[in-house]
C-alpha cells in the first residue's frame, strides 16, 4: 500500500509539472500575441491617417496624394516601418500598405524571432452627389470658378418668367421656403432628382433667412470661415432655370457658397454668394460632375 501511495505521489508531482509548462507556455504565448495585437491596432491609425490625408489631395494632385500619405505614415508611425502608397481609381482612392516587423519574447523558443505586421488603408475622395440640408436656392449648371461670386437669388424682374432662382424643396410655400432657407432642407436630394421652382420674389422670407445665417457668424469671411459655418450652404445645381412659373427642374450636381450678402426687399432682394471646395457628408460616386462638393473617407 504505501509503495502504491508513493507511485501516486510521484505521477501527481510528474503532472503537476507538465501541466505548470504547458500553462506557462500558453501565457508566454499569450504576451506574444497581445504584443502582435497591439501593433497592429498601431498601423490600422497610421495607415488610416496617412490615406484620408493623402487623399484630401484627390483627384486633383495624385503625386502630392502619394506624398502626403508617406509624410503622415512617417509622422505617425515608427522608425524602421516600411510604407506604401498608391493612388487608384482614376485618382479617387489612396491605398497605404505600412509593414512593420515585430520581435518576438517567448515565440524564440519555436524559433520565431520576428513576425511580420502588415496593414492595409484605403480611403476614397468621391463627388457628393446626395446631400441634406441644402437650402432652395438653385444655380443653373456652368463651370464654377472658386473664389468668384455668384447670385444665388435674383432680384425681383430679373429673373425668368415668375422665377429667382428659389428652390421648392418638400413642399411649397413662403413658410417653408424660410425654414429651408434658415435650417437647410431636412430631407434627402439626389442627383437626377426633379424638384420644382418656386415662383416669386420671396424677398421677405430670403431676408430674413439670409440675414439670421449672417448673424450667427458675423465676421467671417471667405478666407478665414470656418467649417459648419451657417454661412457656407450648399446649393443644387440644375440643368436649367429657364422655365415659367412652378415647374420642375433636375438637379445636376451640389456646389457651396459662403454667403457674402443678401440685397434689402422688394426688387432689390438677392443673394450673393463666393464658391468654395468642402468636403462634407453624403452619398458619393466615381462618376458624378465635380462641383467642389466632395466626401473623404475610408472604405477598407
Amino acid at each position: 500500500m504505501l509503495s502504491i501511495l508513493r507511485q501516486q505521489k510521484g505521477s501527481v508531482i510528474v503532472m503537476t509539472a507538465l501541466y505548470m509548462t504547458a500553462l506557462m507556455g500558453f501565457g508566454a504565448l499569450s504576451v506574444d500575441v497581445g504584443t502582435l495585437y497591439l501593433n497592429r491596432t498601431q498601423l490600422s491609425k497610421e495607415a488610416d491617417s496617412a490615406a484620408l490625408a493623402g487623399a484630401a489631395d484627390l483627384p486633383y494632385d495624385s503625386e502630392q496624394a502619394v506624398s502626403t500619405a508617406r509624410s503622415y505614415a512617417s509622422i505617425n508611425g515608427k522608425q524602421g516601418d516600411s510604407v506604401q502608397a498608391a493612388v487608384t481609381n482614376n485618382n479617387t482612392v489612396v491605398a497605404v500598405t505600412v509593414t512593420r516587423n515585430v520581435p518576438l519574447l517567448f515565440a524564440k523558443v519555436f524559433s520565431m524571432n520576428l513576425s511580420n505586421v502588415k496593414v492595409t488603408a484605403r480611403a476614397a475622395n468621391r463627388v457628393i452627389t446626395g446631400v441634406t440640408g441644402a437650402v432652395p436656392l438653385g444655380i443653373e449648371k456652368q463651370t464654377l470658378i472658386y473664389g468668384q461670386t455668384y447670385t444665388l437669388k435674383e432680384g425681383g424682374g430679373s429673373g425668368t418668367t415668375g422665377n429667382y432662382d428659389g428652390l421648392s424643396l418638400g413642399g411649397s410655400g413662403a413658410s417653408l421656403y424660410l425654414h429651408n432657407l434658415t435650417y437647410g432642407y431636412s430631407g434627402s436630394l439626389q442627383v437626377g432628382q426633379w424638384v420644382d421652382t418656386e415662383p416669386g420674389n420671396m424677398s421677405g422670407p430670403t431676408s430674413s433667412g439670409i440675414s439670421y445665417r449672417i448673424s450667427q457668424d458675423p465676421h467671417a469671411t471667405y478666407e478665414t470661415v470656418k467649417t459648419g459655418s451657417p454661412r457656407i450652404v450648399v446649393v443644387p445645381v440644375v440643368e436649367t432655370l429657364d422655365v415659367e412659373g412652378r415647374k420642375p427642374v433636375q438637379i445636376a450636381g451640389f456646389a457651396a457658397f459662403f454667403i457674402e450678402e443678401v440685397g434689402s426687399s422688394g426688387n432689390e432682394n438677392f443673394v450673393k454668394g463666393k464658391f468654395l471646395r468642402m468636403y462634407s457628408i453624403g452619398e458619393t460616386s466615381d462618376s458624378g460632375t465635380d462641383y467642389g462638393l466632395r466626401d473623404i473617407r475610408l472604405i477598407e
